[in-house]
């Protein structure tokens, strides 16, 4: 029987500022290793948007062949340099990002991804797990 969830769970690895080109707005990119999945890793990018906004925060990519998700997201400005300030301390553990997702997602009895034809998903909201003792 396959279990069907509608959060990812991960545990981040690294994170680090991009900024390209010669105008650029900052973004953060987070590498993670998923939790409540039983392989595979998902790199978030996070940006800042002006406006608040109405439905999905963004969207997971799923690739068949390979257990990489790639997932974007937009949050308000105030949030993004929140998050950032406090990824830049080393916490005495992994911080962990839950990302709730519109859709919901099958997982074999193994606890391994079911792609079978899904190669997306929205995210309606992500909660952050950020110790600082």
């Amino acid at each position: 029987m396959k279990e069907a969830i509608n959060v990812i769970q991960v545990s981040v690895q690294s994170a680090e500022v991009a900024l390209v080109g010669h105008d650029a707005v900052p973004v953060i990119v987070i590498n993670c290793s998923l939790m409540n999945i039983a392989r595979g890793n998902l790199v978030l990018t996070l940006k800042s948007i002006d406006v608040d906004q109405v439905g999905a925060i963004g969207v997971v990519e799923i690739e068949k062949h390979r257990p990489v998700m790639r997932a974007r997201a937009s949050v308000s400005e105030a949030q993004l340099n929140l998050v950032l300030k406090c990824l830049q301390h080393n916490p005495p553990r992994p911080v962990t990002l839950i990302l709730a997702l519109q859709d919901t997602l099958k997982l074999t009895p193994a606890g391994y991804l079911d792609v079978d034809g899904q190669d997306q998903c929205m995210i309606s909201d992500m909660s952050w797990s950020i110790p600082i003792l």
